[in-house]
């Protein structure tokens, strides 16, 4: 795999180098000007948009924790290890897809946007449509799979199989949105996040704590609001430049730019999904702990969530930095964006962490106020929150080999060194040392050794450090 000015040589459908866009004044162009103003600019919307979204997911739970009890907490953290699944595989293809978007966007490429734009919406579609009906299915297989608590059982299955009927909408959501942050704007899809959120509140406390409908209420919210948002992302693709925008009425599939979405993307997905499915084994380790410990936990992964937000903000912005810069050509400007981007993701990362600890029971307060659920979160903060930020050399690396387009090798790397470690960590140590703690354990051991791998494949073997390598010897 090699590079050339304006093209990837990887992609089926070529880089047809162009007269770059010109600037718009509600857009980044991110292959010219002051490169850590503009990454921070372009940062700071996903940033809030990380942090509206979990606290999107935050309010079920406290609503929940606060008017419906312990048992319906429980029931949303257990199905939460699923649904968190399927978040990582939506923002994983909405990943993939920017990044060609944003190759496409630097070149000036607008026939190439719009067979990506139409391949996109497309795999969207069929993704969105074939997990709403296995999950819907399956989801009872799934929680019993995972060793959940009889207690819990009914509300997590019906919250669950609610949610995976809302898919398609959460599906056009994180795609659409990846596509319009390809272009520098990463303003709208906060907005239209926010409008979702707000709404998700309202409907989150009428149902769950005015009409009493528990988990159900919870589920039935969450999905309204994610269709409010797919509206307005769709509504914005098709007001574009009409060169390229969306025409719902008239599609142009595109076979080999399908192709392209999906060798890419679908990379991008599972990988977004690694972290998650070797959650699910963690959470069926917790779930034999019994109920308190898995609401316990449950609470405490609210705030830890906060502690990857600056980095994975990072990530996707690197992503789009280095798609966009090599679709321009300009691989001189990708190396200190990338070196900007790990250290301000890790040290802001580390900032959350600190503050989690200090300020631990009045946030935890937010969310319970059962003494022993809090005491659970208490017990796993000292594992989790104080490593956090080591994550971050892995994610905003890995979002720069995959704005590369090596999705393939991200994945890879992720698997091996959180999916199978922590696979291997609990099967081999848990029998062993019947503690919950040994459980907790796995997460930081998992994020040093995938930033350690992670560091070494970008320096060593990644296409991107080789041409920045040779950018710098030849200069």
């Amino acid at each position: 795999m090699t590079f050339r000015p304006g093209g990837c040589r990887f992609l089926w459908i070529p880089i047809e180098k162009k007269k770059a866009f010109p600037i718009k004044t509600d857009t980044l162009n991110l292959t010219e000007g002051p490169i850590v103003r503009d990454l921070i600019e372009y940062s700071i919307p996903i940033l809030l948009s990380n942090l509206f979204q979990q606290l999107y997911n935050s309010i079920d739970v406290a609503v929940l924790g606060r008017f419906a009890g312990p048992t319906p907490l429980g029931a949303v953290g257990v199905a939460g290890s699923l649904i968190n699944l399927l978040i990582g595989f939506f923002l994983g293809i909405a990943t993939g897809a920017s990044v060609l978007y944003a190759m496409h966007y630097g070149a000036g490429d607008k026939p190439g946007l719009k067979k990506l734009i139409d391949a996109a919406m497309l795999l969207s579609a069929l993704c969105g449509l074939l997990i709403s009906v296995v999950g819907m299915v399956f989801s009872e297989d799934l929680l019993r799979w995972m060793g959940t608590p009889e207690e819990l059982l009914p509300d997590a299955v019906l919250y669950l199989q609610i949610i995976f009927a809302g898919t398609l909408a959460t599906m056009f959501y994180n795609v659409g949105a990846g596509m319009i942050r390809a272009e520098g704007d990463s303003r709208r899809p906060l907005v239209y996040l926010v409008v979702g959120g707000l709404s998700n509140l309202v409907l989150d406390v009428l149902m769950v704590a005015v009409l009493h409908w528990g988990a159900a209420g919870a589920a039935i919210a969450t999905v309204a609001a994610q269709a409010i948002s797919a509206v307005l992302v769709i509504l914005r693709l098709t007001k574009l430049d009409p060169a390229y925008r969306l025409d719902l009425l008239h599609p142009d599939f595109h076979g080999l730019a399908l192709w392209d979405v999906v060798r890419i993307s679908i990379p991008c997905g599972l990988q977004g999904s690694m972290y998650n499915i070797s959650n699910l084994l963690v959470q069926a380790s917790i779930n034999g702990f019994g109920a308190v410990a898995v609401a316990g936990v449950t609470t405490y992964y609210k705030l830890d969530a906060f502690i990857y937000m600056p980095m994975g903000a990072l990530s996707l912005a690197i992503s789009t930095y280095v798609g966009q810069n090599i679709g321009a050509g300009k691989f001189g400007r990708v190396k200190k964006g990338i070196r900007f981007g790990v250290w301000a993701g890790a040290l802001s990362s580390l900032a959350v962490g600190l503050c989690i600890i200090l300020f631990a029971r009045p946030l935890l307060s937010l969310f319970t106020t059962d003494e022993a659920t809090r005491q659970v979160s208490l017990g796993v903060m000292p594992f989790l929150a104080p490593f956090g930020w080591t994550l971050g050399f892995s994610d905003v690396l890995g979002g720069a080999i995959r704005g590369a387009g090596q999705a393939g090798k991200v994945t890879l790397i992720t698997a091996l060194c959180i999916c199978v470690f922590r696979i291997a960590w609990i099967f081999t140590m848990l029998p062993i040392f019947q503690d919950i703690r040994v459980v907790y354990l796995c997460y930081p051991l998992s994020w040093m050794l995938s930033s350690l791998v992670m560091t070494i494949f970008y320096f060593k073997g990644s296409v991107i450090g080789k041409t920045i390598r040779s950018a710098a010897e030849a200069a």
